[in-house]
């Protein structure tokens, strides 16, 4: 967490790459760590991209844009699907509806 609150801020007013954000991370700390993200690429202007295999951390990812009230523009999931050109957008109120309906978004 300390090192990802470091990558963000270093990265004021750019972009920030993170392969598998959640590795070696509980998955009980996963709220706050997209919390920790959102609020600090918000308050930095960062534009973060994280790739993820882990449901348990899109599912952290809906909550948090739940309790935030992130708007739909503000924060989305892109999926890759084999053989096609381009990705599948998942925003926000999907990303949540997804978590609750238990779709798999990844």
């Amino acid at each position: 967490m300390l090192a990802l609150a470091i990558a963000l801020v270093k990265a004021k007013d750019g972009i920030l790459l993170v392969d598998e954000i959640d590795t070696g991370l509980h998955y009980t700390v996963l709220e706050k760590m997209w919390t920790l993200v959102a609020q600090t690429a918000k308050e930095l202007n960062v534009q973060v991209f994280a790739t993820t295999h882990s449901y348990d951390c899109i599912k952290s990812l809906a909550t948090v844009c739940t309790e935030n009230g992130y708007e739909n523009n503000e924060v989305t999931v892109q999926r890759i699907e084999p053989g096609h050109d381009t990705p599948v957008s998942y925003t926000a109120s999907v990303i949540n509806a997804a978590a609750e309906l238990h779709v798999e978004v990844r």
